[in-house]
């Protein structure tokens, strides 16, 4: 806990607005893979497909990290962004407003719709980078993560603009693309984008978080400094050189996320407080999933079943973007949820020590038994999708665990959110005393 600050958070509705929009997404997405059936399956690049992934990743994924980061900052930083409200209110409806129109986008093509969602997605994240930029390039404390966040949102920035020039292509006007390198011709800009969303945005910033979290929830040791000092600027590196040499820097990129996935596992063995915790089963099946990726990239094709050497690319795929970055992120949501409560409840409490006895213990926020039948639901869909990506024909059994496990995180965000305004409603009737 040193060297962070609790002075500086944020009002509490602003990241559970983000936090209890992304799992309606994702049960947007189940809907959306119910009534597309097996042919969403053919391609990566099937309209629907495309739907699906930006679902997942702008309406989930982005949602839960921009949430996160409004709290976060603050806290390992000891600084906020300036007007919080004004700055979530305009990204907040832009990104929910854009993403949608993205989805829409994809399956029914028009270039109003084009020109809409592309001015709504530039403007909510382009607002959220400005308002976190202005703070990250202060003098912040806690040195190794403010410098993964740094590099995350530099590589959100370099995914919008290649979005926009992505969306732009499809309005009757010219865009001029001619300064971007040769090796972004074509679908290799799709797939920098894509790259540089996912491992550039997403999981550098996991791993920057991680190094903070891990050890502050769950009493375990800081990470190797090398580990902490250099790998989030490596895979940085590493993603901007991408475009130039992509199979062979592709290689890197997965080797560091075995790297990560090994000191991430060493770190949770070491802990002091081995007890029963869902959030650590979450870091965990990650950690093991990456290394599993490892081993199925450098496998030789010839050593894998005909199926799934035609399909080792998109299983990688799903393993990566859902059975880590999407389990992170849930496992985060179930700590980050009852912490902020309890933190938010407890600055109340500081004026009028009498309103401590309503202050609930963490646990009561969230109850460990629902937790852990969120993990269970996981597995069971991330088992699904991949039996899924084999045999579409199992679409149907994919969309009804989705809409389930999403469902009841839902269940769960609305349980912390309900015991923490009875407990303020407690707190503000003995001020007004």
């Amino acid at each position: 806990m040193n060297g962070l600050s609790f002075n500086a958070l944020p009002p509490i509705d602003l990241p559970f607005r983000f936090f209890f929009t992304a799992p309606v997404f994702v049960i947007l997405c189940a809907v959306l893979i119910l009534l597309t059936g097996e042919s969403l399956w053919l391609s990566r690049w099937q309209p629907s497909m495309l739907a699906l992934t930006h679902g997942f990743t702008l309406g989930f994924m982005t949602m839960v990290m921009m949430g996160a980061l409004l709290q976060l900052l603050p806290v390992v930083g000891g600084v906020g962004i300036a007007k919080p409200r004004l700055i979530v209110a305009v990204c907040y409806s832009a990104m929910v407003m854009g993403t949608l129109g993205l989805m829409a986008n994809f399956l029914w093509p028009s270039v109003l719709l084009t020109a809409l969602t592309m001015l709504l997605l530039a403007s909510g994240l382009g607002v959220y980078i400005v308002a976190l930029t202005l703070v990250l390039v202060k003098k912040l404390s806690q040195g190794d993560t403010i410098i993964g966040f740094r590099l995350s949102i530099a590589a959100l920035f370099i995914v919008l603009l290649l979005g926009v020039l992505m969306l732009g292509q499809a309005l009757p006007i010219t865009i001029d693309i001619s300064f971007l390198p040769a090796a972004l011709s074509g679908k290799a800009i799709t797939n920098n984008h894509a790259i540089l969303g996912l491992v550039g945005w997403v999981s550098l910033l996991i791993i920057s978080v991680s190094f903070q979290v891990i050890p502050m929830f769950h009493v375990a040791p800081s990470f190797p400094k090398r580990i902490s000092q250099f790998l989030p600027a490596a895979l940085f590196v590493l993603l901007v050189l991408y475009a130039i040499q992509p199979k062979l820097l592709m290689t890197f990129i997965v080797a560091i996320h075995g790297i990560f996935a090994v000191s991430l596992l060493w770190v949770i063995a070491k802990r002091k407080r081995k007890i029963a915790d869902t959030s650590i089963w979450y870091w965990q099946a990650s950690a093991v999933t990456l290394l599993v990726i490892n081993v199925f990239y450098f496998m030789p094709e010839q050593y894998l079943p005909d199926n799934l050497a035609q399909k080792k690319v998109i299983l990688i795929a799903a393993l990566y973007l859902y059975w880590y970055l999407v389990a992170v992120i849930q496992g985060m949501l179930l700590k980050i949820l009852p912490f902020l409560s309890f933190t938010h409840l407890q600055q109340r409490c500081v004026s009028n020590f009498l309103a401590m006895q309503y202050l609930p213990n963490m646990h009561d926020f969230l109850n460990k038994k629902q937790g852990q039948w969120l993990f269970y639901l996981h597995l069971l869909s991330g088992g699904t999708l991949l039996v899924t990506i084999l045999l579409p024909s199992m679409y149907w059994l994919l969309a009804f665990v989705l809409f389930i496990e999403f469902t009841w995180l839902l269940r769960l965000m609305k349980t912390t959110t309900a015991l923490y305004y009875a407990t303020l409603a407690k707190i503000n009737s003995l001020a007004n005393e």
